[in-house]
Protein backbone atom coordinates (compact mmCIF):
# COMPACT_ATOMS: atom_id res chain seq x y z
CA UNK A 1 0.00 0.00 0.00
CA UNK A 2 1.40 3.43 -0.95
CA UNK A 3 1.77 5.84 1.69
CA UNK A 4 -0.23 8.93 0.03
CA UNK A 5 0.46 11.14 3.70
CA UNK A 6 1.72 14.86 2.91
CA UNK A 7 4.96 13.54 4.70
CA UNK A 8 6.01 10.95 2.26
CA UNK A 9 4.25 12.02 -0.73
CA UNK A 10 7.60 13.39 -2.52
CA UNK A 11 6.33 17.16 -1.45
CA UNK A 12 9.77 16.60 0.53
CA UNK A 13 12.02 15.18 -2.09
CA UNK A 14 13.64 18.81 -2.84
CA UNK A 15 14.27 19.75 1.03
CA UNK A 16 17.85 18.50 0.66
CA UNK A 17 18.79 21.20 -1.43
CA UNK A 18 17.94 24.20 0.78
CA UNK A 19 20.89 26.52 1.71
CA UNK A 20 23.86 27.31 -0.06
CA UNK A 21 26.04 25.84 -2.29
CA UNK A 22 29.22 25.87 -4.49
CA UNK A 23 28.69 23.94 -8.15
CA UNK A 24 31.69 23.03 -10.49
CA UNK A 25 30.06 22.79 -13.99
CA UNK A 26 31.19 20.45 -16.80
CA UNK A 27 29.02 21.76 -19.93
CA UNK A 28 29.57 20.34 -23.51
CA UNK A 29 30.65 23.35 -25.36
CA UNK A 30 29.15 21.75 -28.65
CA UNK A 31 26.01 19.87 -27.92
CA UNK A 32 24.20 16.48 -30.29
CA UNK A 33 27.57 16.92 -32.83
CA UNK A 34 29.37 14.11 -31.09
CA UNK A 35 31.58 16.30 -29.43
CA UNK A 36 33.76 15.57 -26.48
CA UNK A 37 35.56 18.82 -25.51
CA UNK A 38 34.22 20.05 -22.12
CA UNK A 39 34.22 23.35 -20.12
CA UNK A 40 34.67 23.54 -16.54
CA UNK A 41 33.40 26.57 -14.53
CA UNK A 42 32.44 27.29 -10.98
CA UNK A 43 29.26 28.30 -9.43
CA UNK A 44 27.52 29.68 -6.05
CA UNK A 45 23.52 28.65 -5.62
CA UNK A 46 21.50 29.04 -2.90
CA UNK A 47 18.18 27.71 -2.58
CA UNK A 48 14.89 28.83 -0.19
CA UNK A 49 11.35 26.81 -0.11
CA UNK A 50 8.24 28.59 -1.13
CA UNK A 51 4.65 27.67 -0.69
CA UNK A 52 5.06 26.20 2.46
CA UNK A 53 7.13 23.44 1.19
CA UNK A 54 5.18 23.17 -2.08
CA UNK A 55 7.83 24.36 -4.20
CA UNK A 56 10.93 25.98 -3.93
CA UNK A 57 13.75 28.54 -5.99
CA UNK A 58 16.87 29.20 -6.47
CA UNK A 59 19.38 31.29 -7.85
CA UNK A 60 22.41 30.31 -10.15
CA UNK A 61 25.18 32.91 -10.43
CA UNK A 62 28.74 32.16 -12.45
CA UNK A 63 31.11 34.32 -13.83
CA UNK A 64 31.29 32.04 -16.93
CA UNK A 65 29.34 33.64 -20.27
CA UNK A 66 27.82 32.00 -23.01
CA UNK A 67 29.73 31.83 -26.06
CA UNK A 68 28.73 35.31 -28.11
CA UNK A 69 27.93 37.33 -25.23
CA UNK A 70 29.83 39.57 -22.99
CA UNK A 71 27.94 39.46 -19.67
CA UNK A 72 28.02 36.77 -16.93
CA UNK A 73 25.27 34.16 -16.83
CA UNK A 74 22.94 33.97 -14.22
CA UNK A 75 20.05 31.27 -13.78
CA UNK A 76 17.32 30.28 -11.84
CA UNK A 77 14.85 27.12 -11.14
CA UNK A 78 11.52 27.31 -9.96
CA UNK A 79 10.25 23.86 -8.51
CA UNK A 80 6.89 22.96 -8.06
CA UNK A 81 5.16 20.18 -6.61
CA UNK A 82 1.81 18.61 -7.41
CA UNK A 83 0.09 16.97 -4.83
CA UNK A 84 -2.38 15.16 -6.93
CA UNK A 85 -0.12 13.64 -9.73
CA UNK A 86 2.79 13.37 -7.05
CA UNK A 87 5.13 15.05 -9.34
CA UNK A 88 7.67 17.76 -9.46
CA UNK A 89 7.64 20.20 -12.62
CA UNK A 90 11.28 22.44 -13.24
CA UNK A 91 11.11 25.53 -14.50
CA UNK A 92 14.25 27.12 -15.79
CA UNK A 93 15.28 30.72 -16.51
CA UNK A 94 18.21 32.79 -17.34
CA UNK A 95 19.09 35.98 -18.20
CA UNK A 96 19.94 35.89 -21.58
CA UNK A 97 15.67 35.98 -22.18
CA UNK A 98 14.29 36.17 -18.97
CA UNK A 99 11.85 33.67 -19.71
CA UNK A 100 10.77 30.18 -18.32
CA UNK A 101 11.39 27.59 -20.31
CA UNK A 102 8.30 24.67 -20.63
CA UNK A 103 8.79 22.07 -17.30
CA UNK A 104 10.80 19.42 -17.06
CA UNK A 105 8.36 16.55 -14.95
CA UNK A 106 9.29 13.65 -12.89
CA UNK A 107 9.93 12.00 -9.54
CA UNK A 108 12.38 10.87 -7.56
CA UNK A 109 12.43 6.62 -6.65
CA UNK A 110 15.17 4.97 -5.03
CA UNK A 111 16.66 8.58 -4.30
CA UNK A 112 17.09 9.40 -7.93
CA UNK A 113 14.95 12.21 -9.20
CA UNK A 114 14.14 11.60 -13.03
CA UNK A 115 12.52 14.40 -14.92
CA UNK A 116 11.54 14.80 -19.16
CA UNK A 117 10.16 17.12 -21.12
CA UNK A 118 9.67 18.85 -24.08
CA UNK A 119 12.86 21.54 -25.43
CA UNK A 120 14.73 23.05 -28.33
CA UNK A 121 17.98 23.21 -29.33
CA UNK A 122 19.37 26.08 -31.63
CA UNK A 123 15.76 25.37 -33.38
CA UNK A 124 15.15 21.72 -33.29
CA UNK A 125 13.13 19.99 -31.08
CA UNK A 126 14.78 17.63 -28.50
CA UNK A 127 13.56 16.08 -25.06
CA UNK A 128 15.17 17.13 -22.08
CA UNK A 129 16.08 15.07 -19.51
CA UNK A 130 17.09 16.13 -15.81
CA UNK A 131 18.85 13.49 -13.57
CA UNK A 132 19.44 13.91 -9.39
CA UNK A 133 21.66 11.50 -7.70
CA UNK A 134 24.26 10.82 -5.66
CA UNK A 135 22.46 12.74 -2.94
CA UNK A 136 23.59 13.02 0.71
CA UNK A 137 23.42 15.68 3.16
CA UNK A 138 26.03 17.82 1.79
CA UNK A 139 26.34 16.78 -2.14
CA UNK A 140 24.46 16.23 -4.73
CA UNK A 141 24.90 15.77 -8.50
CA UNK A 142 22.91 16.92 -11.91
CA UNK A 143 23.34 16.33 -15.11
CA UNK A 144 21.48 17.28 -18.43
CA UNK A 145 20.88 14.90 -20.91
CA UNK A 146 19.38 15.95 -24.46
CA UNK A 147 17.46 13.39 -26.93
CA UNK A 148 16.56 13.72 -30.71
CA UNK A 149 14.95 9.90 -31.09
CA UNK A 150 12.16 10.14 -28.25
CA UNK A 151 14.38 9.37 -25.45
CA UNK A 152 15.83 5.92 -26.86
CA UNK A 153 19.10 7.30 -26.93
CA UNK A 154 20.57 10.45 -24.79
CA UNK A 155 23.54 12.64 -24.70
CA UNK A 156 24.86 14.14 -21.70
CA UNK A 157 25.85 17.84 -22.07
CA UNK A 158 26.03 19.16 -18.35
CA UNK A 159 26.94 17.60 -15.15
CA UNK A 160 27.15 19.86 -11.74
CA UNK A 161 28.72 18.28 -8.69
CA UNK A 162 26.76 20.74 -5.76
CA UNK A 163 28.80 20.84 -1.95
CA UNK A 164 26.70 22.49 0.71
CA UNK A 165 28.70 25.71 2.02
CA UNK A 166 28.64 26.91 5.88
CA UNK A 167 28.56 30.38 6.72
CA UNK A 168 32.03 31.25 6.03
CA UNK A 169 31.14 29.72 2.67
CA UNK A 170 33.49 26.47 3.64
CA UNK A 171 32.81 23.17 2.49
CA UNK A 172 30.90 21.11 5.11
CA UNK A 173 31.81 17.43 5.56
CA UNK A 174 30.80 14.35 6.22
CA UNK A 175 33.32 11.58 6.67
CA UNK A 176 31.80 8.27 7.54
CA UNK A 177 34.48 6.37 5.69
CA UNK A 178 37.94 7.10 4.83
CA UNK A 179 40.74 5.84 2.85
CA UNK A 180 44.29 6.17 4.68
CA UNK A 181 46.35 5.51 0.85
CA UNK A 182 50.14 5.22 1.05
CA UNK A 183 51.92 5.11 -2.09
CA UNK A 184 55.40 4.03 -2.96
CA UNK A 185 57.10 6.37 -5.34
CA UNK A 186 59.43 6.13 -8.12
CA UNK A 187 63.02 7.06 -6.91
CA UNK A 188 63.13 10.72 -6.25
CA UNK A 189 59.99 12.04 -7.84
CA UNK A 190 57.77 12.57 -4.86
CA UNK A 191 57.66 15.95 -4.79
CA UNK A 192 56.89 15.87 -8.55
CA UNK A 193 53.65 14.21 -7.67
CA UNK A 194 52.66 16.32 -4.65
CA UNK A 195 52.77 19.35 -7.27
CA UNK A 196 50.76 18.02 -9.01
CA UNK A 197 48.50 16.47 -6.93
CA UNK A 198 48.40 19.86 -5.00
CA UNK A 199 47.44 21.87 -7.94
CA UNK A 200 45.03 19.62 -10.12
CA UNK A 201 43.69 17.22 -7.58
CA UNK A 202 42.32 18.83 -4.52
CA UNK A 203 39.53 20.74 -5.50
CA UNK A 204 38.25 18.53 -8.48
CA UNK A 205 38.04 15.63 -6.11
CA UNK A 206 36.32 17.76 -3.63
CA UNK A 207 33.85 19.58 -6.29
CA UNK A 208 32.61 15.55 -6.91
CA UNK A 209 31.66 14.68 -3.06
CA UNK A 210 35.20 13.83 -1.86
CA UNK A 211 36.94 15.25 1.54
CA UNK A 212 40.39 15.39 0.67
CA UNK A 213 41.37 15.29 4.37
CA UNK A 214 45.22 15.79 4.29
CA UNK A 215 48.25 14.86 2.30
CA UNK A 216 51.57 14.23 3.33
CA UNK A 217 55.47 13.39 3.08
CA UNK A 218 56.82 10.40 4.96
CA UNK A 219 59.37 11.95 7.02
CA UNK A 220 61.46 8.16 7.24
CA UNK A 221 60.54 7.21 4.03
CA UNK A 222 61.74 9.80 1.09
CA UNK A 223 60.08 7.52 -1.28
CA UNK A 224 56.67 7.35 0.11
CA UNK A 225 53.69 9.01 0.07
CA UNK A 226 50.36 9.38 2.02
CA UNK A 227 47.44 10.79 2.06
CA UNK A 228 43.51 10.52 3.48
CA UNK A 229 40.39 11.37 2.10
CA UNK A 230 36.41 10.78 3.52
CA UNK A 231 33.07 10.32 2.19
CA UNK A 232 29.87 10.07 3.87
CA UNK A 233 29.40 6.41 3.08
CA UNK A 234 29.88 3.36 0.46
CA UNK A 235 27.64 3.89 -1.60
CA UNK A 236 28.61 8.46 -1.95
CA UNK A 237 32.13 6.60 -2.79
CA UNK A 238 31.31 4.42 -5.20
CA UNK A 239 29.79 7.73 -7.20
CA UNK A 240 32.56 10.09 -6.60
CA UNK A 241 35.11 8.04 -7.39
CA UNK A 242 33.43 6.96 -10.29
CA UNK A 243 33.05 10.65 -11.31
CA UNK A 244 36.30 11.51 -10.45
CA UNK A 245 38.41 8.85 -12.65
CA UNK A 246 36.61 9.11 -15.39
CA UNK A 247 36.32 12.97 -15.47
CA UNK A 248 38.26 15.03 -17.63
CA UNK A 249 41.01 16.44 -15.12
CA UNK A 250 42.24 12.98 -14.01
CA UNK A 251 41.35 11.60 -17.67
CA UNK A 252 44.04 14.83 -18.44
CA UNK A 253 46.70 14.22 -16.04
CA UNK A 254 46.62 10.45 -15.08
CA UNK A 255 49.57 9.86 -17.03
CA UNK A 256 51.45 11.73 -15.32
CA UNK A 257 50.72 11.07 -12.09
CA UNK A 258 50.81 7.29 -12.89
CA UNK A 259 54.36 7.91 -14.24
CA UNK A 260 55.53 8.87 -10.78
CA UNK A 261 54.13 5.49 -8.79
CA UNK A 262 55.26 2.46 -7.91
CA UNK A 263 52.76 0.64 -6.15
CA UNK A 264 49.77 2.88 -5.14
CA UNK A 265 47.22 -0.67 -3.94
CA UNK A 266 48.34 0.02 -0.01
CA UNK A 267 45.15 1.46 1.26
CA UNK A 268 42.99 1.23 4.24
CA UNK A 269 39.29 1.12 3.88
CA UNK A 270 38.32 2.92 7.89
CA UNK A 271 35.54 4.27 9.79
CA UNK A 272 35.81 5.96 12.85
CA UNK A 273 36.13 3.67 16.19
CA UNK A 274 33.00 5.80 17.89
CA UNK A 275 30.94 8.32 17.34
CA UNK A 276 32.72 11.49 16.93
CA UNK A 277 36.03 9.56 17.05
CA UNK A 278 36.98 10.91 13.59
CA UNK A 279 39.14 13.51 12.01
CA UNK A 280 37.65 17.20 13.47
CA UNK A 281 36.55 20.08 10.97
CA UNK A 282 39.61 22.07 9.88
CA UNK A 283 39.53 24.74 11.88
CA UNK A 284 40.97 27.43 8.97
CA UNK A 285 40.66 27.16 5.41
CA UNK A 286 43.02 25.13 3.45
CA UNK A 287 46.58 26.99 1.94
CA UNK A 288 45.32 28.16 -1.53
CA UNK A 289 47.02 26.69 -4.90
CA UNK A 290 50.46 27.47 -5.34
CA UNK A 291 51.18 27.93 -1.79
CA UNK A 292 54.55 26.18 -0.69
CA UNK A 293 55.22 26.58 3.06
CA UNK A 294 55.92 23.49 4.59
CA UNK A 295 53.75 23.46 7.79
CA UNK A 296 56.36 22.50 10.93
CA UNK A 297 53.69 20.36 12.56
CA UNK A 298 54.46 16.31 12.46
CA UNK A 299 51.44 13.88 12.30
CA UNK A 300 52.30 10.17 13.55
CA UNK A 301 49.64 7.14 12.22
CA UNK A 302 49.58 4.01 14.15
CA UNK A 303 48.73 1.55 12.44
CA UNK A 304 47.67 -1.88 14.75
CA UNK A 305 46.89 -4.96 13.26
CA UNK A 306 44.30 -7.10 15.15
CA UNK A 307 43.86 -10.80 15.63
CA UNK A 308 39.89 -9.86 15.98
CA UNK A 309 37.96 -6.97 15.10
CA UNK A 310 38.64 -3.88 17.10
CA UNK A 311 35.07 -4.02 18.44
CA UNK A 312 36.04 -7.10 20.21
CA UNK A 313 37.61 -5.22 22.72
CA UNK A 314 40.56 -3.43 21.22
CA UNK A 315 39.30 -0.01 20.93
CA UNK A 316 38.03 -0.03 24.80
CA UNK A 317 41.79 -1.23 25.70
CA UNK A 318 43.56 1.42 23.55
CA UNK A 319 40.85 4.60 25.02
CA UNK A 320 41.21 2.82 28.55
CA UNK A 321 45.40 2.11 27.96
CA UNK A 322 47.28 3.11 25.22
CA UNK A 323 45.72 7.32 24.89
CA UNK A 324 46.00 8.23 28.21
CA UNK A 325 49.87 7.51 27.93
CA UNK A 326 50.20 9.05 24.65
CA UNK A 327 48.49 11.95 26.22
CA UNK A 328 50.51 12.15 29.39
CA UNK A 329 53.31 11.92 26.88
CA UNK A 330 52.47 15.44 24.93
CA UNK A 331 51.17 13.86 22.12
CA UNK A 332 47.75 15.30 20.49
CA UNK A 333 45.54 12.49 19.60
CA UNK A 334 43.14 13.66 17.16
CA UNK A 335 41.57 10.47 15.67
CA UNK A 336 41.04 7.30 15.87
CA UNK A 337 39.59 4.78 13.05
CA UNK A 338 38.87 0.98 12.97
CA UNK A 339 38.30 -1.34 9.56
CA UNK A 340 35.27 -0.92 8.02
CA UNK A 341 35.01 -4.35 6.16
CA UNK A 342 32.62 -3.61 3.64
CA UNK A 343 32.96 -4.34 0.02
CA UNK A 344 35.02 -2.25 -1.92
CA UNK A 345 32.53 -0.41 -4.08
CA UNK A 346 34.89 0.81 -6.51
CA UNK A 347 36.88 -2.31 -7.24
CA UNK A 348 38.70 -0.23 -10.10
CA UNK A 349 41.09 0.94 -7.02
CA UNK A 350 42.18 -2.00 -4.77
CA UNK A 351 42.10 -1.81 -1.20
CA UNK A 352 43.35 -4.71 1.66
CA UNK A 353 40.71 -6.49 2.54
CA UNK A 354 40.59 -9.02 4.96
CA UNK A 355 42.68 -7.33 7.64
CA UNK A 356 41.53 -6.08 10.89
CA UNK A 357 43.28 -2.89 12.08
CA UNK A 358 42.75 0.06 14.60
CA UNK A 359 44.53 2.99 13.29
CA UNK A 360 44.89 6.31 15.82
CA UNK A 361 46.45 9.80 14.22
CA UNK A 362 48.88 12.19 17.12
CA UNK A 363 49.69 15.66 16.03
CA UNK A 364 53.08 17.31 17.13
CA UNK A 365 53.80 20.91 17.07
CA UNK A 366 56.91 20.25 15.50
CA UNK A 367 59.74 18.21 15.40
CA UNK A 368 61.21 18.72 18.32
CA UNK A 369 58.07 18.08 20.00
CA UNK A 370 57.68 14.56 18.72
CA UNK A 371 61.28 13.55 19.61
CA UNK A 372 60.46 14.93 23.27
CA UNK A 373 57.35 13.30 23.56
CA UNK A 374 58.61 9.86 22.06
CA UNK A 375 61.15 9.39 24.45
CA UNK A 376 59.09 10.53 27.05
CA UNK A 377 57.19 7.73 25.74
CA UNK A 378 60.04 4.86 25.79
CA UNK A 379 60.86 5.89 29.30
CA UNK A 380 57.49 5.05 30.81
CA UNK A 381 57.35 1.62 32.05
CA UNK A 382 53.67 1.34 31.76
CA UNK A 383 54.02 2.10 27.66
CA UNK A 384 55.97 -0.85 27.57
CA UNK A 385 53.89 -2.59 29.70
CA UNK A 386 50.72 -1.97 28.05
CA UNK A 387 52.74 -2.99 24.60
CA UNK A 388 53.69 -6.42 26.06
CA UNK A 389 50.84 -7.50 27.28
CA UNK A 390 48.87 -6.43 23.84
CA UNK A 391 51.27 -8.05 21.76
CA UNK A 392 50.59 -11.20 24.18
CA UNK A 393 46.47 -10.77 22.82
CA UNK A 394 44.93 -8.49 21.15
CA UNK A 395 47.92 -7.30 18.73
CA UNK A 396 48.80 -9.88 15.83
CA UNK A 397 52.38 -7.65 15.27
CA UNK A 398 54.17 -4.64 16.39
CA UNK A 399 51.92 -0.98 15.59
CA UNK A 400 53.38 0.32 12.45
CA UNK A 401 53.87 4.42 13.25
CA UNK A 402 54.31 6.31 10.21
CA UNK A 403 55.81 9.87 10.48
CA UNK A 404 54.21 12.20 8.30
CA UNK A 405 54.74 15.78 7.32
CA UNK A 406 51.71 17.62 6.39
CA UNK A 407 52.14 19.13 2.50
CA UNK A 408 51.14 22.98 1.88
CA UNK A 409 47.70 22.61 1.83
CA UNK A 410 47.14 19.83 3.91
CA UNK A 411 43.71 20.11 5.68
CA UNK A 412 45.81 18.88 8.49
CA UNK A 413 48.95 20.64 9.64
CA UNK A 414 49.33 23.39 12.43
CA UNK A 415 47.66 23.37 15.31
CA UNK A 416 45.02 26.09 14.94
CA UNK A 417 44.47 29.01 16.43
CA UNK A 418 45.62 30.27 20.12
CA UNK A 419 44.07 27.48 22.34
CA UNK A 420 45.06 24.94 20.06
CA UNK A 421 48.88 26.62 20.47
CA UNK A 422 48.77 27.05 24.13
CA UNK A 423 47.70 23.52 23.98
CA UNK A 424 50.44 22.31 22.20
CA UNK A 425 53.24 24.48 24.07
CA UNK A 426 51.59 22.72 27.35
CA UNK A 427 51.98 19.11 25.83
CA UNK A 428 55.81 20.05 24.87
CA UNK A 429 56.46 21.11 28.58
CA UNK A 430 55.06 17.89 29.92
CA UNK A 431 57.14 15.94 27.00
CA UNK A 432 60.23 17.92 28.17
CA UNK A 433 59.61 17.44 31.87
CA UNK A 434 58.93 13.47 31.18
CA UNK A 435 62.21 13.12 29.22
CA UNK A 436 64.37 14.85 32.33
CA UNK A 437 62.51 13.04 35.03
CA UNK A 438 61.31 9.76 34.11
CA UNK A 439 62.83 6.46 35.00
CA UNK A 440 65.99 5.45 32.64
CA UNK A 441 66.03 1.35 31.97
CA UNK A 442 66.29 -0.59 29.15
CA UNK A 443 67.43 0.60 26.32
CA UNK A 444 67.29 4.10 25.72
CA UNK A 445 66.06 4.97 22.06
CA UNK A 446 63.75 7.44 21.24
CA UNK A 447 62.32 5.44 18.48
CA UNK A 448 62.57 1.81 20.72
CA UNK A 449 59.01 1.28 20.99
CA UNK A 450 57.03 4.54 19.74
CA UNK A 451 58.27 3.99 15.72
CA UNK A 452 57.83 0.53 15.22
CA UNK A 453 58.45 -0.30 11.06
Amino acid sequence: MNDSTPANDGRHDFDFFHGRWTIRNERLRARLVGSTDWEVFEATQSCEPILGGLGNVDDFVTDWGRPGRGEKFLGMTLRLFNPQTRQWSLYWAGNHDGVLEPPVVGAFKDGVGTFVGAAEHEGRPVLAKFTWDQISANAAHWHQAFSTDGGKTWETNWHMWMRRVDENGRLVHDDAVIELRQYQMQPGRRDELVELFEREFVETQEAVGIHVIGQFRDLDEPDRYVWVRGFPGMRERAAALNSFYFGPVWQRHRDAANATLLDNDNVLLLKPARAGSGFKPAASARAPVGADTLPPSVYVAGICSLNAPAEDGFDDLFESAFAPLLRGSGAELVATYVTDASENTFPRLPVREGERVFVWFARYADEDHWAQATRSLNLDPRWREVLVDAMLGDLAAAPVLLRLGPSARSELADADGPQQAAAAAVARAMAMAGAVGGPKHGRDSDAELAVAS
